[in-house]
C-alpha cells in the first residue's frame, strides 16, 4: 500500500494487486478508508473516488465538508473502472517500455495498463496521478 498525504485532509491511495470482488465494491472500499480512519486522522464527510485497474486500486479521499461531524466519518464512494490513472515519474528508463508514455513539466508519464505489472517493484520512484490532476496534463502534454 502506497499513501500520498496531498493536502491536510486529503489522500491519495494506492493498493498493490488488489482483487475486489465487483458485486460489493461500495462496501469493500468503505471498508478499506474506515480501516485507515484513525491513521489518516479522518473525520467528516468525504468523496472517494476509485478506478480499479489490473495493477492494484486506487483511491483518491478528499473532504468535502466537516462542521456536522464530529469524530464521525461520512463517505460518498464514486467508483470508475474507466478512469485513466498514469505513473508520474522523472526517469524515462522506468517507464520506457510501456504502451502510452507522455512528457509534461520535466516529468514523464505512463498510462497505467496491464503492461504496468513489469514496473510495479519500482513505485516508490513516482507517483500515481489520476482524477482531476491530469487534465492540465493530457492537454498540454506531448506524446513520446
Amino acid at each position: 500500500m502506497k499513501i500520498d498525504k496531498v493536502s491536510e485532509t486529503d489522500y491519495k491511495i494506492y493498493m498493490y494487486n488488489f482483487n475486489i470482488d465487483e458485486k460489493n465494491i461500495n462496501e469493500e472500499i468503505k471498508l478499506i478508508v474506515k480501516k485507515l480512519q484513525k491513521r489518516l486522522k479522518l473525520k467528516g464527510f468525504y468523496k472517494v473516488i476509485s478506478a480499479i485497474k489490473k495493477c492494484g486500486l486506487f483511491l483518491e479521499v478528499k473532504k468535502i465538508e466537516d462542521s456536522f461531524y464530529r469524530d464521525t466519518l461520512d463517505l460518498r464512494i464514486i467508483v470508475s473502472k474507466d478512469m485513466d490513472v498514469y505513473f508520474k515519474t522523472i526517469d524515462y528508463f522506468l517507464i520506457e517500455k510501456m504502451n502510452v508514455i507522455k512528457y509534461f513539466d520535466k516529468y514523464y508519464y505512463a498510462l497505467v495498463d496491464d503492461f504496468f505489472d513489469e514496473i510495479i517493484e519500482k513505485v516508490e520512484f513516482g507517483d500515481f496521478v489520476f482524477g482531476l490532476d491530469i487534465d492540465e496534463m493530457l492537454s498540454s502534454s506531448v506524446v513520446i
